[in-house]
């Protein structure tokens, strides 16, 4: 259970160059019409607005080809074009995109000297997610030191109810969008994982009633979790934190008082969020 080997960082075919965008030569396995559409979203982030011809000069293809180009993205919400307009601009995907990761950076800044300290406070490992899809990203975490302990999963992936901390935000939305979320069914991890929508919800009503979420071999076995909700100052559900333990350290007898350190932490967190910047 100790942590996980780093994997090698990855090397972009190019290098960041002036006003955030990204120059090279791509790789000889690289799809023309993926580049050409990256290419175009850079342009857009940095310039603001784009014209057809503008777009057909900087990928130094027919002003035809660079209009089909555009208005893909217009369809994936990628570019929007005013009525009557030639000129094209960010769409709402782009500007959601950067809204999330100012979202995401901002919980971390808020979270960093809670996580720190819950992690000193019970000794196990502790980790920071938010909502991606039906899935959980863990974006920033402290490791426990002890010598038999939970690996950060930092970067990763993971089913939402799977995992505590994915359960303590769901168990915080709507039922509906809940399930709104699984329009493909369900993925197991484990043979303890929620099967099915409906245990899901069965599941998310306990949470609700006790205000915390546990994983006992969910996402992994011999692993066991307490996860709680993190909200904003309009109650709405941002992320949540989640303390790991091997599942014979971490005993359902101490996951209220666990519970009890981490509510503290998250009404912290939430502090953080709404003080004025």
């Amino acid at each position: 259970m100790s942590a996980p080997p780093k994997p090698a960082p990855e090397q972009p075919g190019g290098t960041a160059g002036s006003g955030g965008g990204w120059s090279g030569s791509p790789p000889p396995y690289s799809l023309a019409s993926v580049d050409n559409a990256l290419r175009l979203i850079h342009a857009l982030d940095e310039r603001g607005e784009l014209r057809v011809y503008e777009a057909a000069e900087l990928l130094g293809v027919a002003r035809s080809t660079a209009h089909r180009l555009l208005s893909t993205l217009i369809c994936r919400g990628f570019a929007a074009q005013a009525d009557n307009s030639h000129v094209y601009r960010p769409g709402p995907a782009l500007v959601d995109i950067g809204l999330r990761a100012i979202s995401r950076l901002d919980i971390r800044q808020a979270a960093g000297p809670h996580l720190r300290a819950l992690a000193e406070d019970t000794g196990e490992t502790v980790h920071l997610v938010v909502l991606e899809g039906n899935g959980v990203r863990f974006v920033d975490g402290v490791e426990s030191p002890q010598v038999v302990r939970v690996g950060l999963r930092v970067g990763m992936v993971l089913p939402a109810h799977a995992t505590a901390a994915g359960k303590a935000i769901l168990a915080a939305l709507p039922p509906e969008q809940v399930r709104d979320l699984y329009p493909r069914g369900v993925q197991v991890l484990t043979g303890r994982t929620l099967a099915t929508l409906d245990e899901i919800e069965q599941h998310l009503a306990t949470v609700n009633r006790l205000g915390y979420a546990c994983n006992h071999g969910e996402s992994a076995e011999n692993v066991a979790a307490v996860g709680v909700v993190v909200r904003d100052h309009t109650r709405a559900p941002v992320g949540a934190l989640g303390v790991a333990g091997p599942a014979e350290r971490l005993q359902p007898p101490r996951a209220p008082l666990i519970a009890g350190r981490m509510h503290r932490a998250s009404l912290a967190i939430a502090a953080a969020l709404a003080a004025p910047r």
